[in-house]
């Protein structure tokens, strides 16, 4: 293999042809030039992931949305309702409850493609462990 190419491969990480060349002081310096810059892009987006994303930090949106969307729901205005459990989900995807209720919500509205799966869904959270026999009369039923 000639040594250009040799080289050419070793330039997937910054600072290795320096080093298999016999550079090696550059070829640290290089190296660790690139690996401080990812840690910094990491450290950017987690702090911005915190600051923006984060469930915990929505938590007084999700309590606001999750009772307008109940009282949408008990009042019978369903697209109202899901629009709410949807905007829940999309600050939070892991919203057991948010779930379970639209998928309440579908099979209510005879939409039971989209209620199973959403039960499903349910299912596989952390918090879904809670509404596992509720869930399950509601597959039974569908299915039923």
């Amino acid at each position: 293999m000639p040594r250009w190419l040799r080289i050419v491969l070793l330039s997937v990480w910054p600072g290795l042809p320096q080093i298999w060349s016999g550079q090696e002081a550059l070829g640290l310096i290089l190296a660790g030039l690139f690996a401080a810059t990812l840690n910094l892009a990491a450290l950017a987006y987690t702090l911005w992931w915190l600051w923006r994303c984060d469930p915990a930090h929505h938590r007084g949106d999700i309590d606001r949305l999750y009772r307008q969307a109940m009282e949408d729901y008990l009042q019978g205005r369903w697209a109202e309702a899901r629009r709410g459990f949807e905007a829940i989900l999309a600050l939070d995807e892991d919203d057991a409850d948010a779930l379970m209720q639209l998928g309440a919500l579908y099979a209510r509205t005879e939409q039971f493609a989209l209620a199973r799966r959403t039960f499903k869904q349910c299912l596989e959270t952390e918090g879904g462990v809670k509404w596992r026999w509720e869930i399950a009369q509601a597959l039974a039923k569908l299915d039923g």
